[in-house]
């Protein structure tokens, strides 16, 4: 090695910083070929149609359903008083698909506030229930029993951000789930 080189096929250019030497770029420029063959694209937008496959929300009585489709066929239940996981409905079928990653925080995201929100709703249904049975049985109704349904009442009116918020983060898992469809 002479006292002007730098070694790993680079010299000092004019400026005095490493450039490369024309062996080192003759050695990439046929390797390039190969490495962009062997990162074949991936596609990341499903096969199936939004009319088929696309989910949305539908209320019912116990919370709110993600279903799947024009038809509507229910694929999860996000639920107001014992919720469950989502996020497999909203992974769908493939786990490299444009969105699913931000479709699974999202929903775990909804779980989380569903539940605390169903714990505060739960509690403030559970007080309330405690405050009319002690008063029927009391046959009138006492500074505690008031004190129990106020505390339930409560509950009842904490929970309900959390409800909401619950419901924005399933709205935002269903948006990203459906970006998969976007590049029809």
């Amino acid at each position: 090695m002479n006292a002007r080189s730098t070694g790993l096929g680079m010299r000092p250019s004019a400026l005095g910083l490493p450039a490369p030497c024309p062996t080192f770029l003759l050695l990439a420029a046929l390797a390039m070929p190969s490495a962009i063959a062997a990162q074949a694209p991936v596609s990341r937008v499903s096969p199936c149609s939004y009319r088929a496959c696309g989910l949305s929300i539908s209320p019912r009585w116990n919370g709110l359903a993600v279903v799947r489709g024009a038809a509507g066929t229910p694929a999860a239940t996000l639920s107001f008083f014992w919720p469950r996981d989502v996020s497999a409905a909203l992974r769908g079928d493939s786990i490299d698909a444009l969105g699913v990653d931000s479709a699974v925080m999202q929903a775990h995201r909804a779980l989380g506030l569903r539940r605390v929100g169903a714990a505060l709703t739960d509690a403030g249904a559970v007080l309330g229930a405690v405050a009319l049975v002690r008063a029927l049985s009391a046959g009138r109704l006492r500074r505690s029993e008031g004190v129990i349904a106020a505390a339930g009442a409560a509950s009842l009116g904490v929970s309900i951000p959390f409800q909401f918020a619950a419901d924005g983060a399933l709205s935002r898992a269903v948006w990203w789930h459906n970006l998969r469809y976007s590049q029809r």
